[in-house]
Formats: C-alpha cells, structure tokens, sequence
C-alpha cells in the first residue's frame, strides 16, 4: 500500500486538509495516508523544515513526503521533487515541496533535487491560490502510484537555502541556537549531544547577555530535574535540550526559536557566563 505522509499550515478549520487528500486518493486509490502536522504556523518555513527533518525518518522506504508551507504560492518559485533514498532491494522515499528552504535540513543527504516540469499533471483550477491541490497532490500521487519520479524534470543544484548557521565548535565552548520549541516549552537546540565532553558538566547558556539564563544542571530524563529547576538532556533527536520541571521553559525565559545557545567547557558550575 503507497505511503503519503503530508504536513501543511493549513490548520484543521478549512477544506484544505481535506481537498488535498481527496485530490491524492482520487488519483492515487489505495494510499495510506498519515498527518505529520497541520498546525505550522502561516507561512514558518524553518518550522516546517525542522518537522520535516525531524519526522523523516521514522518512515519506511518507499514513502512519499508532501510538505506544503508555500507563502509564494502561484508565484515563479519551483516545485521540488527530492529524493531520499532507494537502492535495488528498496523502492526510493521523495519529498514533494516548494523551493523556498523547506529541504534545506535535509539537502546534505539527498539523492538528487528535481524541479517539476511536468505541468500536464497539474489540474485545471479557476485560480492560482491552491498549489497544494492543484499541482503538489498530482505530483504526489503520480509518484505514488509508482511513477518515475525521473520524468518529473531535470536535476538541479541551487536549490533554495533558508540562512541559517549551523552549530560550530569555539575556543572553550560550543556555539549553536533554539531550532525550535516543542507544545511542552521545552528548548531543542541544534548542537549535537555528542559534541559534549563526559566531564566536568559544561554550562549551557540561552539568549544575550545581560538578558541570558543558563543551566549547569545535566539529567538523563525529564523526572530526573528537581521541581522548579532547569537542566540540559539528550533530547530525542540526538540533539541537547533544555527542559524546566513542571513548567513552559520557553514562556519562563522569554525565549524562542533562534536564541543564542552557547555551551562554556572551561566554566566551573554556577560561574555567570558572558556572550561575546
């Protein structure tokens, strides 16, 4: 059975949910069909491409991945089709997405990037407002049902970037950011948990002085942080979190997505922290 998962900013109040996934069993009968989310915030390209990042890879090979966050909809940008994977004992996973940095997560492990050419899969509609129905479900559906996904169009290389700085190591410490912040208020940053030394605990520190807050508290687990504390964890994605027992860490410290995270070796526990 073809394997669609689909992640919009549609949001759960209007049709769109619902056209879209009509549009792909009317031409693709016999999809299954599973929601990685619909409440991306209007037009939160970054959100939608680390819910995509995230998510990936739980699938089975042979998936299609439909990720519509499209502020420019009906305008010239691209669509994409991508593929993940695929060998002779396995079918190949895509991603279907507009080009406006959705992939840029995912780029470094991509097979190849296609824009979609191949406009006589596109439907027929009385306007330019819903790519989602009228040419990103075609396309899904073409490759659902087994498809080339080669015949879509041409490989290309440029694919839109979002301008985001990945993690990077320091002279005494590592400097990364808050990629995002889960419904709990917890803080998923991007530095891997494995950059981090065994000992002595580093100290890891959110936001700008004079208005950062910081943590030499590490932990295993979320029930492992005293009540009303803070501590930094290996959260689920392999990455350092930063957690506050009982509480919405993020609303606590007035930080979002973004925020400055740097991570001091040479600091000893409870020493005030200052970012260059």
């Amino acid at each position: 059975m073809p394997l669609l998962t689909l992640l919009t900013d549609f949001g759960l109040e209007d049709y769109y949910v619902a056209a879209v996934k009509g549009t792909v069993l009317r031409l693709a009968p016999g999809s299954q069909l599973v929601d990685i989310s619909h409440q991306v915030p209007p037009g939160d390209v970054e959100t939608a491409a680390f819910l995509l990042a995230a998510a990936l890879p739980s699938f089975p090979a042979g998936t299609v991945h439909l990720a519509v966050v499209d502020p420019g909809v009906g305008s010239s940008r691209r669509i994409l089709a991508a593929r993940t994977d695929g060998s002779s004992a396995h079918p190949p996973s895509w991603i279907v997405t507009p080009d406006n940095g959705l992939l840029t997560p995912l780029l470094p492990s991509l097979v190849s990037v296609r824009a979609v050419e191949r406009s006589a899969l596109f439907l027929t509609a009385p306007g330019q407002t819903f790519h989602g129905r009228d040419r990103f479900a075609p396309v899904a559906a073409w490759l659902l049902r087994g498809e080339g996904g080669e015949e879509l169009g041409p490989e290309i290389a440029d694919a839109v970037r979002l301008a985001v700085e990945p993690p990077r190591r320091e002279p005494g410490g590592i400097r990364g950011r808050v990629a995002h912040v889960d419904r709990y208020g917890n803080l998923v940053t991007d530095i891997p948990w494995g950059w981090l030394p065994a000992s002595p605990s580093p100290v890891v520190e959110v936001g700008s002085a004079p208005a950062s807050h910081w943590t030499d508290k590490r932990v295993t687990h979320y029930a492992e942080i005293p009540p009303g504390e803070t501590a930094f964890l290996p959260g689920s994605l392999g990455t350092v979190e930063l957690s506050m027992n009982g509480a919405d860490l993020a609303r606590h410290w007035n930080v979002g997505r973004g925020a400055t995270v740097r991570i001091t070796m040479d600091a000893g526990p409870g020493e005030r922290l200052t970012l260059r």
